[in-house]
């Protein structure tokens, strides 16, 4: 148990000082991982696959590219929301 506490698998994320996960992945990397997707539009948890972060944090990112008008959503069931680039 001991060795535990302090080695970290490939898979656990770093938290900073107050237990947050750390950000791995800047907006522009995240914009940029839905523009180069083979589909129109993506899922949270497609996004955190592809930039190697946990789902929860890239959906708040999300939710606040969206409010700055950067992305667009759409629900398709009350538990699934789909992202996608506005057309310009």
């Amino acid at each position: 148990m001991a060795e535990r506490l302090w080695a970290m698998t490939e898979n656990e994320s770093e938290r900073d000082e107050q237990g947050r996960f750390t950000e791995k992945a800047s907006d522009d990397d995240i914009l940029r991982v839905i523009r180069e997707s083979e589909f129109p539009a993506v899922t949270a948890r497609w996004v955190a696959d592809a930039v190697e972060m946990e789902r929860r944090p890239v959906h708040q990112r999300l939710e606040e590219l969206h409010e700055r008008g950067e992305l667009e959503r759409g629900k398709l069931s009350p538990r699934v929301v789909i992202w996608w680039i506005p057309k310009e």
